[in-house]
């Protein structure tokens, strides 16, 4: 629903800035040479979404003429309790499971005894992603970038975590939104850092305090057709691919992946820029496979969306200062059809206890919010995001990055 909203309004945003068809050819070239779009990793620090590639969608209307480097910090709070699933296999099992409430399920099987597909997890603390990235501009039409990811777990204390350390998060809770320890984190233990994840054929995932990961590259093509639309209604196109590779013991495959956007570009008060884009992909998880993995999704292709409004002010010294509100949609890690048949076990502390291994059958949607300054080398942004489901992996999440351009020789 949400995004049929965004398409809406895209459609409102085009037919408003028809009428603005006399604009002139330095506006032409303003939009397309000087108003590229800086967009951070908004995806969600999920504690098993570290270890697999994911689509980041571009919203360019040009390649570059420089070559640039990019450096991105983010951190999210993670706090999932220890949930133990069974999916039953029984076809008797299933089809009363189906007809069960989800949480009354526990005490109608004996779970010892029961055929099932068992899975264990529990996360906690503050994750960090770390992101380097090279973009380097083949022509005016084509550009390919290369992307470095790395993690960190650790226990998000002060002054490392100003925005996304259990205190804090605690104390909005407390004071402004949510009431006391609506998450448990104090029943459990502030300050705590330890990811454990087991799949049905006792595959096991974990992660400790100050451990530091890599787990994997990718590589990115774009490409951004010239089409008469551009200089006529400043409406454009790009198509990108993607190729993942998983480096770690844990996800050792290659996913591929392809997106597309549409942007639209309007002139606001003669010398800012708006900009409204949508943009769709799908990725192709585990396309190549190189080592035993463990399962963290049996989806075979995640599709995702996301849409963008932009807002860059030119400031007097040719600086430019812009605002940014994303939406990001991605479907689940596995299949929503499987929660139908799926007991959960866990310590029943809040009302929402089993979103631990319950979340990881849901879409996953959040909103973020972009500020970036940029200078003729230089641009710095900061964003936060907000997750929309509250699962807590993570709820709220912050970061801050740098790129530099370097002109051709």
């Amino acid at each position: 629903m949400k995004y049929r909203l965004l398409f809406f309004i895209f459609l409102i945003f085009n037919a408003i800035s028809t009428a603005q068809s006399d604009q002139n050819d330095y506006w032409n070239e303003e939009k397309e040479n000087s108003s590229d779009i800086i967009k951070p990793y908004l995806l969600s620090i999920h504690p098993l979404g570290i270890y697999i590639s994911r689509l980041n969608h571009n919203f360019n209307v040009r390649s570059p003429e420089k070559y640039s480097f990019g450096f991105e910090v983010s951190s999210g709070n993670v706090v999932l309790p220890y949930v133990k699933s069974y999916e039953l296999t029984d076809p008797n099992d299933r089809e009363y499971s189906k007809n069960t409430p989800w949480h009354a399920r526990e005490f109608a099987f004996d779970l010892d005894k029961v055929p099932s597909k068992i899975k264990e997890f529990t996360a906690d603390g503050v994750i960090r992603s770390y992101r380097f990235t090279f973009t380097l501009p083949l022509t005016v039409h084509h550009e390919l970038s290369f992307n470095l990811r790395a993690n960190s777990l650790d226990r998000g204390k002060y002054p490392f975590s100003i925005f996304t350390s259990d205190e804090t998060i605690e104390w909005f809770h407390r004071n402004i939104a949510g009431g006391k320890d609506p998450f448990s984190r104090y029943h459990y233990g502030v300050n705590q850092a330890g990811i454990s994840y087991k799949d049905e054929n006792n595959k096991v995932i974990t992660m400790e305090n100050n451990d530091f990961i890599i787990p994997g590259f990718e590589i990115n093509y774009n490409y951004y057709p010239k089409l008469e639309m551009n200089k006529k209604h400043h409406i454009y196109l790009n198509f990108g691919a993607q190729l993942g590779i998983n480096t770690t013991k844990y996800n050792p495959v290659a996913d591929i992946g392809v997106s597309s956007s549409i942007l639209k570009k309007m002139i606001i008060r003669d010398k800012n820029i708006l900009s409204f884009g949508l943009s769709a992909g799908a990725l192709r998880q585990h396309f190549i496979e190189y080592g035993d993995r463990v399962n963290i999704s049996n989806q075979d292709f995640l599709y995702s969306f996301e849409g963008l409004i932009d807002y860059k002010v030119k400031l007097r010294n040719n600086n430019r200062i812009s605002y940014g509100i994303n939406y990001n949609f991605q479907t689940a890690f596995n299949k929503k059809k499987d929660v139908d048949y799926i007991v959960f076990t866990g310590e029943r502390i809040n009302t929402h206890w089993q979103k631990t291994i319950y979340h990881l059958y849901e879409d996953l949607e959040g909103w973020s919010f972009i500020c970036t300054y940029s200078t003729k080398r230089f641009s710095y942004f900061v964003y936060f995001r907000e997750d929309l489901n509250l699962d807590n992996a993570p709820d709220f999440q912050t970061g801050i990055g740098l790129k530099m351009s370097i002109k051709k020789s």
